[in-house]
């Protein structure tokens, strides 16, 4: 009777194990020791159902649980126990990591999914790409978030015009922006309105706002680093997106049945030049209105669980022409046809390699890039480069409570520049508003921008509770023939469970771009960091989060005018000193339908070019910035807002005019240098998603509206013809996006 029963149970019970069968997905991961990143054997994971299977020699494991989101759980002997909500899309997920921590270790954890995280600084935050895609007033677009983190300045003209980025008052030149370790000419395209690498390609994005450690070098500001996805696909997946901004694909495919090798490819090209223009003054006329595109391919190969190795291609192009029919008597040889182009491509091959307690990635990039800018068919700026790059980083577990690291890089780089144009302005210098007046400088110069760098620290733990880590760098610049020598110290103590203070000192050297490149008799400019913060869990939902800096800064360039007349090549010289301070202030809350954050940025940014000069703000000082970031999943939508509040730059008022009969135009005359600023911003952003699923396949779409009040942020001024009326030029007031993607 039994046996009947238990037949009938079966009979009655299989098509519900089969369809819960089908409905489940793989999630294939490792379980590491959180610490010294060593895999965990025997290790439990369990499914939300009770589900679980044990970790192999590799800490590996599979596990079958339905799509959405997942609560998995972890335990191993001698380790705190651990529990975390996981998003497994339809299909699976691939490389998931679970950290376990032996009991009083767990303040160490981070967000980071790099290969080999080091001690978080002051400051430093570790963004997912499954976030910061959420994000208002970012079209979707990861890189675009880094604008709404503390420290971050909602920068105008250099700032934010070519795509650059200014991290507490610094110059965007003082900082550095790498794609897994290599630099990069820029991170957005024009007018940052998209970046340059689509989110699908990026796992994390690793903001250092200051006080980072030796394995950084070349940078005197701050660091971002965009960590690339590395993952198998268990399937062929992709979609299809158009939207007012650009039209974009994606396709994501496994090459074996092993599903050790898998294929990634992306394109996207710009929509924004058949629109702009219709809605641009009819006195702007475009030959080119502002377009871009970027395409990636990417190849990841497993051989093995202790090994990694991926080859990532991307390219990059931006182009913008004008024509100017409107003659400026004070301007006459600017009427005409302006031109501006920036392209580059970089091959990125990453061998990535752990055993036990040494991990090793090594990482070698071949790129190329141009710049062109043209006014007429007389002045010119035209810029052609290439690249080839080295690096290799080392971790060894020496001690359970000592590790220690190194590296070594080295990057060949000649450039070819064309020049036939008035001498840029300095840092402090507004911009030319006569430069039909201005002498023309003119080389032609094959110049390089070699470097080479190694460095070695040690992470140390005399406490169960403290992290001290201690390093020195070495830079050689090659163009002026100058070496560096930059030690740095960071401490990282934990105060109970809930409470991480951080504190992070060292020196920090710099090279030179654009015409401060060309010079060979100045030497790297120089700065000192003092960063100090804490970190507080206030709840399971809140995190608060605060920093203190202090950066002195030494050797910077100062173009003399006196040089200038002699020799425009070698105009420059090290005479002047700066320093920038401020907090910062970072509240997060994130839950099962809520994330988002407040921050509130105050800095103070100044420099003196001189002996005898008084002191002035730096061209990028931004006293307060204040963002506020929510979104929430309401069923099948999600609605966001982001609302922003910045001082105005610095700018140097024009205080009247001379006419100067030899030249038959009005020159301005200037007050002291930064002694006004631009008028304050602030805008509000939305954005709202909605997804319907299909049997086979996905469609979301979205509307994401950049400025919804339409309170026109002031970019400059330009002025009449003697200068005694001025008007204030403006951005768009008001963008909306409007995006629809089909996935499968």
């Amino acid at each position: 009777m039994r046996a009947v029963a238990r037949v009938a149970a079966v009979s009655i019970l299989w098509p519900l194990f089969v369809i819960a069968g089908a409905a489940a997905d793989p999630v294939k991961g490792n379980v590491l020791d959180g610490i010294s990143l060593a895999p965990i054997r025997g290790a439990t994971v369990t499914a939300p159902d009770g589900t679980s299977v044990k970790t192999d020699k590799a800490g590996a494991f599979t596990i079958d649980v339905p799509p959405g989101t997942v609560e998995l759980s972890a335990a191993a002997p001698g380790y705190d126990p651990t529990s975390e909500e996981v998003v497994v899309a339809e299909g699976g997920l691939s490389d998931h990591v679970v950290l376990l921590f032996q009991p009083g270790a767990a303040f160490e954890t981070i967000e980071v999914e790099a290969d080999a995280p080091v001690p978080p600084t002051p400051g430093r935050q570790d963004l997912s790409r499954e976030v910061i895609t959420r994000i208002p007033g970012t079209r979707g677009d990861a890189l675009t978030a880094v604008r709404s983190l503390p420290g971050v300045a909602n920068a105008v003209g250099a700032g934010s015009g070519p795509g650059l980025v200014v991290i507490r008052g610094a110059a965007p030149e003082d900082s550095k922006i790498t794609i897994d370790g290599v630099e990069v000419p820029v991170l957005y395209h024009f007018f940052g309105l998209q970046s340059v690498l689509p989110s699908e390609f990026i796992q994390n994005i690793e903001f250092m706002p200051g006080g980072f450690g030796v394995e950084e070098g070349r940078a005197t500001g701050g660091v971002i680093n965009v960590v690339t996805r590395a993952e198998a696909a268990p399937e062929t997946a992709g979609f299809a997106e158009v939207s007012f901004i650009n039209v974009a694909g994606f396709i994501q495919a496994p090459l074996t049945k092993r599903k050790d090798l898998t294929l990634t490819a992306a394109a996207r090209r710009s929509l924004i030049d058949f629109i702009l223009p219709l809605v641009v003054p009819d006195t702007v006329n475009f030959t080119t209105a502002p377009q871009y595109y970027d395409a990636q391919l990417r190849l990841d190969w497993r051989p093995r669980e202790t090994d990694k190795v991926s080859l990532l291609a991307f390219t990059s192009f931006d182009l913008l022409s004008l024509i100017n029919d409107d003659i400026d008597p004070n301007n006459p040889e600017f009427t005409g046809s302006w031109d501006n182009e920036t392209k580059f491509m970089r091959a990125i091959g990453q061998w990535s390699h752990a055993r036990g307690r040494l991990t090793n990635r090594l990482v070698s990039s071949f790129g190329t890039g141009a710049f062109r800018f043209e006014v007429g068919e007389e002045r010119y700026i035209r810029v052609s480069q290439s690249t080839l790059e080295l690096r290799d980083d080392v971790s060894i577990e020496a001690h359970d409570r000592l590790e220690l690291r190194g590296g070594a890089e080295a990057r060949y780089n000649p450039r070819d520049v064309s020049v036939r144009f008035p001498a840029p302005p300095q840092e402090g210098q507004p911009p030319p508003t006569n430069l039909s007046s201005l002498p023309l400088v003119e080389y032609n110069l094959d110049i390089g921008n070699s470097v080479a760098g190694a460095y070695l620290a040690a992470d140390g733990k005399p406490t169960s509770s403290t992290t001290v880590t201690a390093g020195l760098r070495f830079d050689y610049y090659d163009h002026i023939s100058e070496t560096t020598l930059t030690p740095r110290l960071q401490l990282t103590q934990g105060v109970g469970d809930d409470v991480t203070l951080r504190a992070a000192v060292g020196m920090y050297s710099r090279n030179f771009e654009f015409a401060e490149a060309v010079p060979t008799n100045v030497l790297p400019e120089r700065a000192n960091q003092y960063v100090g913060g804490a970190e507080v869990r206030l709840n399971d939902v809140l995190t608060a989060s605060g920093s203190v800096f202090y950066t002195s800064r030494s050797q910077l360039l100062v173009r003399d005018p006196l040089l200038a007349d002699v020799d425009p090549f070698e105009a420059y010289v090290n005479r002047g000193t700066g320093r920038s301070y401020g907090a910062e202030y970072l509240l997060k809350a994130k839950s099962d339908r809520f994330f988002g954050w407040l921050s509130y940025s105050f800095a103070r940014s100044d420099r003196v070019d001189g002996p005898m000069l008084p002191r002035r703000l730096f061209d990028f000082d931004q006293t307060h910035n204040l963002i506020a970031v929510g979104s929430w999943r309401l069923g099948k939508w999600e609605l966001g807002g982001r609302w922003q509040y910045s001082t105005g730059q610095p700018i140097t008022p024009v205080v009247g005019s001379v006419y100067l009969t030899d030249l038959n135009a009005f020159i301005p005359m200037y007050g002291a240098i930064n002694s006004e600023r631009i008028e304050d911003a602030h805008s509000m952003d939305v954005r709202v998603d909605r997804k319907w699923k299909f049997r086979s396949w996905e469609l979301s779409a979205y509307l994401d509206i950049t400025n919804v009040y339409a309170h026109a942020r002031v970019l400059g001024y330009t002025y009449n013809y003697d200068f005694t009326q001025r008007q204030a030029f403006e951005e768009l007031p008001f963008v909306p996006a409007l995006g629809v993607r089909g996935s499968f």
